[in-house]
């Protein structure tokens, strides 16, 4: 079972043409710790905040790095409203069923990132990988 509701996300990402869609994972070096502690360093203050989410968008017009910064998405909800920790907003959202989130746009440079993100994988399809029941990937080995 997938630990994440695309059906729900997938709306809210997209790019011009968006000739390429798919799926990404990063780790934090400690876990989502490392994007409170981006928050911190980028003077957000998340005391009265949970953290849902994370994005990363670059959507320069001449090309990926040309500005040589990133803009850091981080959603949240507000833990007066949901609760203040993972089991309290779990329940809400298992009896509620919506998740109204907050979006937070934080502009960190590329030299940066590696502070807080400690890998990422992601891969993205043309639209006829739709069509297929399963998908199997053999390595290259040439």
């Amino acid at each position: 079972m997938s630990k994440v509701n695309f059906t729900a996300i997938k709306e809210h990402v997209s790019t011009k043409y968006g000739d390429l869609t798919g799926v990404i994972q990063i780790d934090g070096h400690s876990n989502i710790s490392s994007i409170y502690d981006l928050c911190k360093d980028h003077k957000f203050d998340t005391s009265d905040k949970f953290i849902i989410g994370f994005g990363i968008c670059e959507s320069a017009i001449h090309g990926i790095g040309k500005s040589n910064q990133v803009s850091c998405s981080i959603l949240y909800v507000d833990k007066a409203i949901y609760g203040a920790n993972f089991e309290e907003i779990e329940r809400k959202l298992k009896s509620d069923g919506t998740l109204k989130l907050k979006k937070k746009d934080i502009y960190v440079k590329y030299s940066e990132l590696g502070k807080y993100i400690k890998r990422y994988d992601f891969i993205a399809t043309i639209e006829l990988a739709k069509y297929a029941a399963t998908i199997e990937i053999d390595e290259d080995d040439d």
